[in-house]
């Protein structure tokens, strides 16, 4: 069974498509897009990966990267990408969300550790 996709994924994927003024950016970013879509973290992470790399002000980029590594178990990774999306568009209240509740299930999980 998939894993539901943080209702925020897509939303933040379609303003970053439009924000992106470049036509590789857009296709890099409706790939990362799909691999979520089908689940593929690794994927996902490859394609916003690229996406930052071309673009690394990209706000979207980076909160779509985050959510992806999240999704793959990588905590420090993840957090370092909210925190720089954050940084990038602290007024974003998707990214916002995202971040906080990223901090709530990563303190739940240390809370539940031994």
């Amino acid at each position: 069974m998939k894993r539901s996709i943080p209702w925020a994924l897509a939303a933040i994927a379609l303003a970053a498509l439009s924000a992106c003024a470049r036509p590789p950016a857009v296709r890099i970013l409706k790939a990362g897009v799909a691999a979520a879509l089908a689940d593929d973290w690794d994927a996902a992470v490859r394609q916003w990966t690229e996406a930052v790399r071309m673009d690394p002000g990209s706000a979207a980029a980076r909160n779509n990267l985050a959510i992806a590594f999240e999704k793959r178990g990588d905590w420090e990774a993840a957090r370092s990408e909210y925190e720089a999306a954050v940084r990038l568009d602290p007024d974003d209240l998707t990214i916002r969300t995202n971040y906080a509740a990223f901090k709530a299930r990563l303190e739940s999980a240390r809370a539940r550790r031994p």
